[in-house]
């Protein structure tokens, strides 16, 4: 006897009929950008409760994006206000305002996640002109193009109506919805990488086999996919797992195979990330190059291409390890850190008045353009660092307590499940405890694809779990929208299978023997 729910496992009554699946393709590959245009249109109307304020995500290098645009340099920015937006005003400030020229805008350059400029592009491709440049289209056709590939997927393995009810879900998301079409801002990308992700393994998680070509460029995708949008944001990182585990199990295969799937995902994501590194060096130099030609102040300080690492999970134990002096604050880390840095590594420390981000009135450069903050000091990383892992390894029950908060509320602290369509929405009553059992019951009864792909979106709630779960972070989770797309489309499958039963009855009757 097996678990209702489990039928899902089987191909879907709904698939059969080459005309009928075709047009089912083209109906939802055509409605869901109509779909997802109408919350592009809401704008300011879209529901704003819940949102990711851990973070401002102040995103600066709009200021690169004019000769980006017309002259392809980056990073490249000008203190001069009225700029004529052509390619010949470009020319004109190099030429005859080389003294305005930067390369670096407060400390959005410096602070790494440098694809956030090249997000710009669409939008002044759009209009034909970089000037008020916003991520909005960029990051909208991303998640469109994300949700329509994760039902091309479904459809693919034979299952529309669970896709169908996933992606509308996954597309009404409040959470979602309000990064990637309100918000100036890249706080969106983890979902919409998370979505683009699944839907390149649905085919991987059945019993289905697939093409050896698919099986080996899968990874391949999902490697270069991975590099590419940690240039923007850092947190889909914690996202290689769900392909990982994905090939650790993939039906059908060997051993080999498996550890081999995982070593090209690896591979490609190094390969990828290398390849943005040396393309973001190349263009440094050129900028720097052309900024010193042209008289203006090239950038000598130091840079990244990715966030801090220890930094914010120093500052993440502020929502439940305050007991050891944590604090979600990055003045607070900077505290701790500057007098261990002059007494431990004989660091200089500007003595001189300091705000979060910078030191007041010191500079990197002599033409005190650029300013330095307390992160980029040498042994920094280290100095908070070392507090961490000590802190664990002297009271680790402390710490376990600590991510046992955590866990909990990113159970109970979810969005909505939402069906909306503009700025209309009807919300599903859930709480994310209910996943447990469902995984449970899905273990028991051997329902590995279905568990497989609950499983596949817990790394969203990682970085809520690892480093800081308070402020909207716990937003990201989508697990729970998984579970609900489970249970309705179960209902709605066993519904309409009920429904055509006595219509085929009648169509064999009719046949005759």
């Amino acid at each position: 006897m097996t678990v209702p729910i489990c039928n899902l496992e089987r191909q879907s009554h709904l698939a059969e009929g080459r005309r009928a699946r075709a047009l089912t393709l083209a109906l939802g590959c055509l409605l869901i950008p109509l779909w997802q245009y109408t919350f592009y249109r809401a704008g300011d109307r879209l529901d704003a409760r819940y949102r990711l304020q851990a973070s401002t995500g102040k995103l600066m290098q709009e200021k690169f994006v004019y000769f980006l645009y017309y002259l392809g340099l980056f990073p490249v920015a000008t203190e001069k206000d009225d700029v004529v937006f052509s390619r010949e005003g470009a020319r004109e400030v190099l030429a005859k305002h080389g003294d305005t020229l930067l390369m670096e805008w407060q400390h959005s350059y410096r602070s790494g996640s440098l694809g956030t400029a090249l997000l710009y592009l669409p939008d002044a491709l759009l209009r034909g002109s970089p000037k008020d440049p916003s991520v909005r289209p960029a990051n909208g056709l991303a998640f469109t193009l994300a949700l329509v590939g994760l039902f091309a997927a479904f459809w693919f393995i034979r299952q529309p109506v669970l896709g169908s009810i996933l992606v509308l879900l996954l597309g009404s998301n409040p959470f979602q919805l309000h990064e990637a079409y309100l918000r100036e801002n890249t706080f969106g990308w983890p979902i919409t990488a998370a979505v683009a992700l699944l839907a390149l393994h649905v085919p991987l998680l059945g019993e289905r086999k697939v093409s050896p070509w698919y099986l080996w460029a899968v990874p391949v995708a999902s490697g270069l996919l991975l590099a590419s949008v940690r240039q923007v944001r850092p947190e889909p990182l914690a996202l290689i797992l769900s392909p990982m585990a994905c090939y650790l199990a993939v039906s059908g295969a060997r051993w080999l195979v498996r550890v081999g799937l995982v070593g090209v995902l690896f591979a490609a994501y190094l390969l990828g990330g290398w390849g943005w590194s040396a393309w973001f060096d190349a263009k440094h130099e050129q900028a720097r190059r052309a900024v010193a030609a042209a008289g203006g102040h090239p950038y000598p300080g130091p840079r990244a291409q990715s966030h801090l690492f220890w930094h914010p999970i120093w500052c993440g134990l502020g929502d439940f390890g305050q007991k050891h002096g944590y604090a979600w604050d990055d003045q607070a880390a900077a505290d701790y850190a500057l007098p261990l840095l002059e007494e431990k590594y004989g660091v200089e420390i500007p003595k001189t008045k300091r705000t979060r981000s910078l030191f007041k009135d010191t500079y990197w450069d002599e033409g005190r353009h650029y300013y330095k903050t307390p992160y980029e000091l040498p042994h920094y990383e280290e100095v908070v660092r070392d507090k961490v892992l000590g802190d664990i390894a002297r009271d680790p029950l402390w710490y376990l307590g600590v991510l046992a908060q955590r866990a909990w509320r990113i159970l109970w602290q979810t969005t909505p499940p939402r069906l909306s369509v503009g700025t209309a929405g009807v919300d599903v009553p859930m709480h994310g405890v209910l996943v447990l059992p469902v995984l449970a019951l899905l273990a028991a009864r051997q329902c590995w694809w279905l568990l497989k792909l609950v499983c596949f979106s817990l790394p969203l709630s990682l970085p809520a779990f690892a480093i800081f779960s308070g402020l909207g972070m716990c937003h990201y989770s989508c697990y729970h929208l998984v579970v609900v797309a489970l249970g309705a489309a179960w209902l709605l499958e066993a519904t309409l299978r009920r429904w055509s039963r006595p219509r085929r009855a009648a169509a064999r009757n009719e046949a005759g023997p």
